[in-house]
């Protein structure tokens, strides 16, 4: 039984959907239901755009910045290993392009609803369109060759977790600027950090392959997020809050900051091969 395509397939699919459903649970005033189906297939379709972006990084922008990224295979095989070529690979090809678009579903779709109205609503949007690249991305990873097993799927449980943190974090920074802060520097601060910290988080991830202690550590942060978000939200007899709206020059500072980070960790690395 544990064997079977349906148990796998199921096995692969589910979690994300529990998950989100928890979050959106955990919600004193529970967003309409409609709303987080759409956060969560917005994560979805997050690899139509990606695909297209990853193509381009790939076929065009590596060699241009005389990036070899076929060494990552020889490397993997016994090989030098390829800071600078695996630097760009985890936190540009990987960590700031994923987050960038789910950054963008986020602040362009989800924060425009009127239904996202009070700081808790950012983190569960988030989370729904973490979750939900995260389930498509392991049903790709389980559709590789010979991948079609238990074993693969457990693998994947690791990333899902990293998505559903760098999610909730993302909305959980968001959420500072969106209706905690007066000041509008800080506010474009934190906009930039909703995107930074998840792209840096991302990346450490990938880059250091760290999956026996992040997602402990990210489980946690998630738990303590939302029960910091679900205290605050205990305190008020209503639900609604005025919400301060990113600027067209807030989103731009935050992708070319995050941008520029990024393409200082891949030159660093380059530098230091």
């Amino acid at each position: 039984m544990l064997s079977s395509p349906l148990f796998i397939y199921l096995a692969t699919v589910l979690p994300p959907i529990i998950l989100g459903i928890i979050i959106w649970k955990s919600d004193k005033f529970p967003e309409p239901g409609k709303f987080l189906v759409t956060a969560f297939m917005l994560g979805v379709s997050i690899f139509l755009p990606l695909d297209f972006l990853i193509l381009f990084s790939e076929d065009y922008l590596a060699p241009f910045l005389g990036l070899n990224l076929e060494l990552i295979s020889k490397w993997e095989e016994g090989g030098d290993f390829p800071r600078g070529e695996f630097a760009f690979k985890h936190f540009f090809r990987a960590a700031y392009l994923e987050e960038g678009l789910k950054f963008a579903f986020l602040i362009f779709v989800c924060v425009r609803l009127d239904a996202l109205n009070e700081p808790i609503d950012a983190i569960v949007y988030g989370a729904a369109i973490g979750l939900g690249y995260a389930a498509m991305e392991n049903l790709f990873y389980l559709y590789a060759p010979d991948a079609w097993s238990l074993e693969t799927v457990k693998t994947r449980y690791y990333p899902l977790i990293m998505h559903l943190g760098f999610g909730v974090v993302m909305g959980w920074l968001l959420s500072l600027s969106l209706f905690d802060e007066t000041s509008k520097f800080k506010r474009t601060f934190l906009i930039i950090l909703s995107l930074l910290i998840p792209v840096l988080f991302h990346g450490t991830y990938n880059y250091y392959g760290t999956a026996d202690i992040f997602p402990i550590l990210t489980i946690i942060l998630i738990i303590s997020i939302i029960y910091w978000a679900r205290r605050e939200q205990l305190k008020k007899i209503t639900e609604a809050e005025d919400k301060n709206v990113p600027t067209t020059s807030d989103i731009t500072y935050t992708y070319g900051l995050s941008l520029l980070l990024v393409a200082v960790v891949v030159t660093s690395a380059i530098l230091y091969s």
